[in-house]
């Protein structure tokens, strides 16, 4: 990550009355490339740039989607709601990428850390991991959700193993 990283930290209440820690902000300086942003997800990308990790809730039903969908997978509603849910998680899969392929853009960021992880609110999300002791490709390594930032790029989400320290 290095110590051109700037990590912002707070927290804020819902109207459902529990506290909810924004996500980190963490600049990046490498180029990198936009994810296309689809209208139908416009949901996580607004809570990305407001700083919070948002899923799709189906209106009828309740059930949590991910991947996002037009239509809940559980009963085939088209209702549904975007909630902010907690950003830590456990890693499930990881694997470490040593080589850019395809896009050179990613050569600058190689070695990198991209894993699957297992929320506690039960989703399970795909990301790059920010660490550098590198315990974070390990089943199991704690990890918290973050907004990865670039100047003049979208927001994306990324997780942050515990050697990245937040600031306070």
């Amino acid at each position: 990550m290095g110590d051109t990283a700037r990590r912002l930290a707070a927290t804020h209440t819902l109207t459902h009355g529990r506290n909810v820690s924004l996500l980190e902000r963490i600049r990046e300086t490498s180029l990198r490339l936009d994810p296309i942003v689809h209208p139908e997800i416009e949901g996580f990308w607004a809570g990305l740039r407001e700083r919070e990790l948002r899923v799709q809730v189906c209106s009828r039903c309740g059930t949590y989607r991910f991947p996002f969908a037009p239509v809940c997978f559980n009963c085939r509603s088209f209702d549904a709601t975007w909630e902010v849910i907690s950003p830590s998680g456990t890693v499930a899969s990881a694997v470490t990428v040593h080589r850019a392929t395809g896009e050179q853009v990613w050569a600058s960021h190689v070695p990198f850390v991209s894993a699957l992880v297992d929320l506690e609110h039960g989703l399970r999300l795909p990301g790059r991991i920010l660490c550098s002791c590198g315990e974070a490709a390990s089943r199991g390594a704690r990890v918290r959700a973050v907004v990865l930032a670039a100047e003049g790029a979208v927001d994306v989400h990324g997780f942050a193993h515990s050697c990245i320290a937040p600031v306070s």
